[in-house]
């Protein structure tokens, strides 16, 4: 019921007064009357309804209150409906909060008859006195009254009036003329009825009032947002405007889908085009009464409207994003676009190379292959050959950027290829020279290596060939005892060089012919690689006893026969020893011993020893250091 009291007295905030001198508001106090604005005065005696003072239903009355006192107010009520009032009372915070007991308001009929009392409510810190009634057309007093017991002097108080007329009439319907939902931008009338005539009415859509009040009951709208909106009508008794009745319905508007579509953007020159020159480009879509805009690499050129062509002038080479955008004029914001990328170009002609897919020189009948790689647009390739201060055309202008070439003639040639732009008419070219030549006679090679031809395995063998002609080329291969392998191919290089892992019976052979010709010579060398040794040794001379120890551990597969051993000192040999059986088998390892016929006194740490031995049908020396 508090919250109720509150309620009703909040109508004094709609009010302003200039506060008197001797009635000083605190904050709180202002926060429910708000620097209410023109009270009227108090006029006395009203110590009785007969002589009571006459107010209105919006009025502030401003009056003075003290223990002997009854001040009497009239209200006319032309109209059934809700009454509220509140008062504040005391020349100040600490008074009001003292004497807010010790007074009432009193609400009576035209008969006396007591109606309602107020009961007091407190709000931010301030006491107020407060009732609410329900009230029929009529007159109605009101008494503002100290208690008997009262003890206030003379106190300032404020009384504020309020009245809510009952509303006597039904809002029967609100419609719209198109059913929900509706498209976007398409008008749609709202029409409101009530059960009575010569009613005011006003219509809000989201809580914004769109139409005021009058006597007109429709409103038409054009929705440009899609979303779902709640439409009100309010509706009142123009004699009796606080007295409203209120009626909402949803609305759901929808987005446009457009009903149309673009068929094509179509410039009237096929990209690339040349810088400088004009370009119209078109759209064509499947409607009429449409608007077309166009954007160059996202920059409008040319806005909304009813043309569907733009024409474009473009001053710089580069890469070009067209856009053309297509609405209905209805629907502004629903657009259906579509772009194409274009070129310009500023026609300008490079040749970056001219290859044959055969290196020169080759013999007469030769088929060559001439490949061009040029930059520019739209590209055409002319081939002409150069020979006895004649040119002379071998292809004619066509988008091949190759041709094929079989001369029948030896001679120093040159091979040009012109290369232009359809679009632009510019050239550029590239020249190349080449050599045909009439085979001929050229002998059989020789072939020799930088070593014998019996080695151990791991050996580097450098071969060279030589023949006598012109032209001539050169193919390296081995044998391994089981096929041939191309070691180098075909070259000018004359020399091989061929490392040997391991054992076996080889053949090495040179090819020679001329260049791209099929008639060959050759010559062949045969190898006899065995096991290389794969052995330690350790020897040692005792001085002072006169004998001496050699030991081999053969890793290998071969047997390791030691013919010699020799001891030197500074490169002097000092002792010499010929074994005759230290032969150790593969895969073993064997200690033997010498005994010189006297001591060695030249031994000592400084000297090597230098070892002879045999190894798979070879002879090898090793040095061992102390």
């Amino acid at each position: 019921m508090k919250k109720l009291i509150l309620q009703s007295i909040i109508f004094i905030v709609a009010f302003a007064f200039s506060v008197n001198p001797a009635f000083a508001m605190t904050a709180n106090q202002e926060k429910v009357f708000k620097k209410l604005s023109n009270p009227i005065s108090e006029s006395e005696p009203n110590d009785t309804k007969s002589a009571a003072n006459r107010v209105n239903l919006r009025d502030v009355v401003q009056a003075t209150l003290d223990d002997e006192d009854v001040d009497y107010y009239e209200l006319v009520i032309p109209k059934r409906g809700k009454l509220s009032l509140a008062s504040y009372l005391g020349n100040d915070e600490d008074e009001n909060d003292y004497y807010y007991n010790d007074y009432s308001i009193t609400l009576y009929d035209a008969d006396g008859n007591q109606l309602a009392a107020g009961g007091s409510i407190v709000e931010a810190g301030s006491y107020y006195l407060a009732l609410q009634a329900s009230l029929e057309e009529g007159t109605y007093y009101i008494a503002v009254k100290p208690d008997e017991y009262s003890y206030m002097g003379s106190q300032d108080y404020y009384l504020g009036f309020n009245f809510d007329y009952d509303v006597d009439f039904q809002i029967t319907n609100l419609a719209a003329d198109v059913a929900s939902p509706q498209t976007e931008r398409n008008p749609v009338t709202f029409t409101a009825s009530a059960n009575k005539a010569g009613l005011e009415y006003q219509f809000s859509v989201q809580g914004n009032v769109v139409k005021q009040f009058s006597t007109d009951n429709t409103y038409q709208w054009t929705p440009t947002v899609p979303g779902t909106y709640t439409v009100k009508v309010e509706v009142r008794d123009p004699a009796f405007p606080d007295a409203v009745a209120q009626k909402e319905i949803s609305y759901t508007v929808t987005a446009y889908k457009p009903d149309f579509t673009i068929q094509s953007l179509t410039p009237n020159v096929k990209s690339p085009y040349l810088a400088g020159k004009t370009v119209t480009f078109a759209t064509k879509t499947n409607k009429t009464g449409l608007q077309y805009q166009y954007s160059l690499n996202a920059k409008v050129v040319q806005a909304f409207g009813s043309k569907n062509t733009y024409v474009w002038n473009p001053a710089k080479q580069g890469k070009y994003t067209i856009k053309v955008e297509v609405r209905n004029p209805q629907y502004p914001n629903r657009i259906v676009a579509k772009q194409i990328s274009y070129q310009i170009v500023d026609g300008k002609v490079s040749v970056s190379s001219l290859k044959a897919n055969l290196s020169s020189p080759r013999p007469t009948a030769t088929s060559i292959k001439w490949t061009a790689a040029a930059k520019g647009v739209d590209l055409e390739y002319q081939f002409s050959v150069y020979q006895n201060k004649t040119w002379k055309t071998i292809q004619n202008y066509s988008t091949k950027n190759y041709t094929y070439w079989k001369p029948k003639s030896a001679g120093a040639y040159k091979v040009m290829v012109t290369v232009r732009s359809k679009l632009s008419k510019k050239t550029a070219t590239k020249t190349a020279g080449y050599t045909i030549y009439k085979p001929s006679y050229f002998s059989t090679p020789t072939l020799k290596s930088n070593k014998s031809a019996k080695q151990a395995s791991g050996t580097y063998f450098h071969f060279t060939a030589k023949s006598s002609g012109k032209y001539l080329e050169y193919r390296f291969r081995v044998y391994n005892g089981y096929y041939w392998q191309t070691i180098k191919d075909y070259s000018s290089s004359r020399s091989l060089s061929w490392y040997v892992g391991y054992k076996g019976k080889y053949k090495v052979a040179v090819d020679v012919r001329q260049k791209g010709t099929k008639k060959v010579k050759s010559k062949t060398l045969s190898l006899d690689i065995r096991e290389a040794p794969n052995a330690t040794f350790n020897a040692d001379y005792n001085i002072y006893y006169n004998f001496g120890y050699f030991k081999v551990s053969n890793y290998g597969y071969s047997n390791l026969k030691v013919t010699k051993m020799q001891i030197l000192n500074n490169g002097k040999v000092i002792y010499t020893y010929q074994p005759k059986n230290w032969v150790t088998i593969g895969r073993t390892y064997q200690t033997y011993y010498f005994y010189p016929k006297k001591s060695i006194t030249q031994f000592s740490y400084d000297s090597l020893i230098k070892v002879y031995y045999t190894y798979d049908g070879l002879t090898h020396t090793s040095y061992l250091y102390r």
